[in-house]
This record gives structure tokens, C-alpha cells and sequence, in this order.
């Protein structure tokens, strides 16, 4: 019997992080969560120059398609994909 709560604790556990892990991790803070956040990681940010006549120049996101604006050249340091609008 303990084993059978064990794995059904496993199980919502895990249905947890799969299907509720994208809009939890949008609302609330990576630090309630960190062990998680290091093993399921997202791929990291790949900036592309759109505009590059400004102060501030316009990049845009290969792996999550948000569009940032930056003074370097190598693009923002910080993804913007949770400043996404939700409306």
C-alpha cells in the first residue's frame, strides 16, 4: 500500500511539471521552484538584429519569438518572454 502512494504521488508530481510548468513558471517566480527550474531549463535566448539604426536596437528571439530592444550588440542579457502581453 505505501508503495502504491508513493508512485501515485510520483505521478501527479510529474503531471505537475508537465502540463501546469509553462503557465506557472509565467505567473509566478523561478524561486519557488528552483530545483525544477535547473533541471527542465529552457533553451537559452538566440538574438537577431532587426533594426540596428536606433540607440536602442530592435532584436527578435529564434527560440521563443519575443522582441526585445538593446544597446549592445550582442542583444538583451535577460529573456522578455514572460513580459509577453496576455491579452
Amino acid at each position: 500500500m505505501p508503495l502504491m502512494i508513493g508512485l501515485l504521488l510520483i505521478a501527479a508530481l510529474l503531471v505537475w511539471q508537465l502540463w501546469g510548468r509553462d503557465r506557472t513558471q509565467a505567473e509566478l517566480s523561478n524561486r519557488l521552484d528552483p530545483f525544477w527550474y535547473r533541471i527542465f531549463r529552457r533553451k537559452k535566448c538566440r538574438w537577431h538584429v532587426i533594426d540596428d539604426r536606433r540607440t536602442l536596437k530592435e532584436f527578435r528571439c529564434e527560440t521563443c519569438g519575443v522582441t526585445a530592444y538593446s544597446r549592445s550588440d550582442r542583444g538583451p542579457v535577460e529573456c522578455k518572454r514572460q513580459l509577453r502581453s496576455t491579452l
